[in-house]
């Protein structure tokens, strides 16, 4: 009898070691996906901000083609005006809407994930800088709406030049 205990004692042993090393891993593994979650999580966020951002600039931009073609209709002659020996489109200054604020940098946890939403929110300023640019604002306009420097905005302006 004291043969069989022994191996089947081992073997018992044996099962419970690797039933919690087992479990270890599942916990660490579990642990994992949740991180993966939240950052999921994290990014939804962020996205639905932009989402909700760049619905913003559209209903913007809607305003402001519905506002001149309204002034177009009641002065054709409003249609361009020439600066210097540049032909620019004319508007009035009532017709420019407000400018959408800037979204705010959301706080992120992991540094790995701030460099690439800097980068996100970087591109899409620099989007509004640009559709701003495209409506007419001046550069201190452009500045103040943004909070950025006038040199980095006229950097921008140049480097996107066609």
């Amino acid at each position: 009898m004291l043969k069989m205990s022994a191996p089947a004692n081992e073997f018992t042993e044996q099962l419970e070691q690797t039933a919690d090393s087992i479990i270890r891993r599942l916990e660490e593994e579990a642990a994992q996906l949740e991180l993966l979650l939240e950052e999921a999580e994290t990014k939804i966020g962020l996205l639905s901000q932009q989402v909700e951002y760049a619905n913003k600039i559209i209903e913007q931009l809607s305003a402001l083609e519905e506002k001149r073609n309204i002034a177009k209709q009641q002065d054709p002659g409003l249609g361009v005006a020439v600066i210097g020996n540049a032909s620019v489109p004319a508007v009035a200054d009532d017709v420019l809407p407000e400018p959408v604020q800037p979204i705010a940098e959301p706080a992120i946890e992991a540094e790995e994930n701030k460099h690439t939403i800097k980068e996100v929110i970087n591109v899409e300023k620099y989007r509004h800088i640009i559709a701003m640019a495209d409506q007419n604002y001046t550069v201190t306009e452009i500045a103040k709406a943004t909070g950025m420097g006038k040199g980095e905005i006229m950097l921008l302006l140049q480097l996107n030049k066609k």
